[in-house]
């Protein structure tokens, strides 16, 4: 994410979205999702969070939250043949829908470790009891990404430079 959106702006939004999907609000969101199909295959992520009101205050973020969201569909997952924006909708429509649905809890991995959208469950952080369907994203610090990209930036000038 940190390539495409601050990373304060990446806390928000896992925050806001931690908040939506947890065990206080889970019923509210299975009925959403049982009445309107908030996640299919039908919407995109950006619609369905989009529906919810989990987007970043800031305009300019905002578009840069939407196109990380798109850009999701070039990320592989956990299950074969399946994208990581697809991945991330599945995980949502199979919890909400199920006979007993757990708290979902977005969290982070380090792109460098994995570079798939993961979904497992378990206790996303240590003082919790409950189990949750944990969707973790590879992510890389918006610090490192800018440090890559000029890395890069500086090899793809090099190498433009030796062949004239």
């Amino acid at each position: 994410m940190g390539a495409m959106i601050k990373d304060s702006t990446t806390l928000d939004i896992v925050v806001q979205l931690n908040k939506r999907f947890d065990s206080d609000a889970l019923a509210e969101m299975v009925e959403l999702q049982r009445e309107f199909g908030v996640f299919s295959l039908r919407h995109s992520l950006q619609q369905s969070f989009a529906l919810l009101g989990i987007v970043p205050a800031d305009w300019s973020e905002r578009r840069r939250w939407y196109k990380f969201l798109e850009f999701l569909k070039t990320y592989s997952s956990d299950l074969s043949n399946v994208n990581g924006h697809d991945r991330v909708i599945k995980a949502f429509q199979d919890n909400l829908e199920s006979e007993k649905p757990l708290p979902i809890s977005i969290v982070c991995h380090a792109a460098a470790d994995d570079p798939r959208v993961t979904v497992s469950e378990g206790r996303p952080v240590v003082f919790s009891l409950d189990t949750h369907v944990m969707v973790s994203i590879p992510t890389t610090p918006g610090r490192e990404a800018r440090k890559q990209a000029a890395e890069t930036a500086r090899v793809r000038r090099v190498e433009k430079r030796s062949k004239k």
